[in-house]
Order: C-alpha cells, then sequence, then structure tokens
C-alpha cells in the first residue's frame, strides 16, 4: 500500500511542487508552519469559517462546536440542544483548489438520534459550490465512518475510481486506464457514487490523521498513511442538469456535524 511520503514523493515526481509559501489559490489567513503549512482552523473560534445546522441555520444557538486547548469539539459536553440535533457542518469562507489538506479527527462517546445504535460518522466535504447553505450539498465527500474512512461519495459530482493493483490505488502518475465513470444511485433527488476505499486503517479508539490531495480534476485519499482512494476526471453538474457535466477543480471545504461526537485538531493545508 502506498504510503503518504511515497505519494508526496510522486506528485514532485509528476512535476507538482509544494508551495513553501502561502498557498497558490485563496490563501488562509492562518499562521504558516513548517513545510508551508497554513493553520486553516486556529484552534480557538471559527475565524474564517461559517455555521450551518439544519432547522438551526448560521447561528450555533446549543454549542454544537466548542474549543479546548486547540480542539474542536462537535457535539461534545459543550452541546445543550435537543436529542436529535440537525445536521449541518462548518464550511471554508475561501474556495481552495490544488491543495494538500491534513487534519486529525478522534471520535468521542455521545451519539445522538436517529444514530443511537448506528456507526459513528462525519466528513469533508470538498469542491463546493460558494452560496447558499443547505443540507446535503453539491461536493465530494471524503467520507469519516467507523470502518469505512476514505470513502468518496460524489453528489451531484462524478468521478473515474483509479483500478486497485494489489492495493495500491494507481496515483497520481498512472491514470487508470479507462473513463468510465463509477456508476449513480439516486438518492433523494441528489445522484450519488460511493467509492469504496481500498482498505480500513482508521482507529476508533485514538487520534486519526486523513489527508486529502487536491490536483486538477483528480484526487486522493490518505487514511493514516495509506492511500486508500484515487480520483480521475472529477466533474459537476451544470446547472444542476444531470445529462451536462464540467470539470470541477475547487470549491469550499467543509467539515459535518453528523449525530456523533468528534473532534479535530491540526488543521492545515498547504498549495501543490
Amino acid at each position: 500500500m502506498t504510503s503518504r511520503r511515497e505519494a508526496i514523493g510522486l506528485l514532485a515526481g509528476a512535476g507538482c511542487t509544494v508551495a513553501t509559501g502561502g498557498l497558490l489559490s485563496a490563501p488562509a489567513k492562518g499562521a504558516q508552519t513548517d513545510g508551508g503549512w497554513t493553520d486553516l482552523l486556529n484552534g480557538s473560534d471559527l475565524a474564517g469559517w461559517t455555521f450551518f445546522q439544519d432547522g438551526v441555520g448560521a447561528n450555533d444557538r446549543d454549542g454544537v462546536i466548542a474549543f479546548d486547548d486547540g480542539v474542536m469539539h462537535v457535539l461534545g459536553p459543550a452541546y445543550t440542544g435537543p436529542a436529535a440535533p440537525g445536521m449541518g457542518y462548518i464550511a471554508t469562507a475561501t474556495e481552495y483548489g490544488d491543495y494538500h489538506l491534513s487534519l486529525e479527527y478522534r471520535w468521542g462517546t455521545r451519539r445522538y438520534e436517529p444514530r443511537t445504535l448506528a456507526k459513528r460518522d462525519s466528513g469533508i466535504l470538498y469542491h463546493v459550490p460558494s452560496g447558499r447553505d443547505f443540507l446535503w450539498p453539491d461536493c465530494v465527500e471524503y467520507q469519516i465512518m467507523e470502518r469505512s474512512t476514505g470513502d468518496a461519495i460524489p453528489v451531484n459530482h462524478r468521478a473515474i475510481p483509479a483500478i486497485s493493483a494489489g492495493g495500491i490505488p494507481s496515483w497520481p502518475t498512472d491514470f487508470p486506464g479507462n473513463t468510465r465513470y463509477a456508476p449513480q444511485i439516486d438518492a433523494g433527488g441528489n445522484l450519488r457514487q460511493w467509492i469504496k476505499a481500498d482498505g480500513s486503517f482508521d482507529t476508533l479508539d485514538g487520534w486519526n490523521t486523513v489527508e486529502l490531495i487536491c490536483r486538477g480534476d483528480s484526487a486522493a485519499h490518505i487514511v493514516n498513511g495509506r492511500l486508500v482512494t484515487a480520483l480521475y476526471g472529477l466533474q459537476r453538474q451544470k446547472g444542476g442538469d444531470s445529462s451536462t457535466y464540467v470539470p470541477i477543480t475547487r470549491g469550499r471545504i467543509l467539515l459535518q456535524i453528523e449525530g456523533a461526537e468528534i473532534s479535530f485538531r491540526n488543521v492545515r493545508i498547504r498549495a501543490v
């Protein structure tokens, strides 16, 4: 299985240079760290981000989000709302393209209706267009779920999944060898693909490191140093027309609120 270090090496070999300064497109305003990284989430508040919760709106009235010692807690001890909190997300105020995103997450013990017996679930939504916030926006989802972290779920988007060769997704230098988009299903009026990760490398009891590399219309999902999903030819529906798709290379980044306690830290981004 290709490691994170090997994947970054492949990026360099493909002529993709990691920047040492600000992001190439729409840089964040957070503090810069070694290696050209920028803190996308400052660890103390939602500066540079917006909040949305279904049935609530843009104001976090129930303490869904709380910060402590550089860690963002979602639906943690500070939450004072109903037993069935509305789904939602926090979203970057800025769109990004050609980037390497890295963050750590850890599950908590609190589970909420209607998912008290379900797998704990969250996600990173990327390539989300700017505009009005609503539940389940057009996006590509990087699934964060017990034993399914790294799955890709394009919503009103589509992608060509890489062909796995002995457990190694062929990315970024090797095109998968066909132009077939993964099948789509109708899910509540949205067309979705579900592209399974090549292996399960998440832990349920401690911190996990997940990384997302977007370069042009390709993307790679990395879980605890393992490259598990590779996507090519990312496209979005044009004007809501499911018969017409256009290439997509950028958008906002969202972290989901999805009925389970989860914490995030070290949310960073750099250009590629």
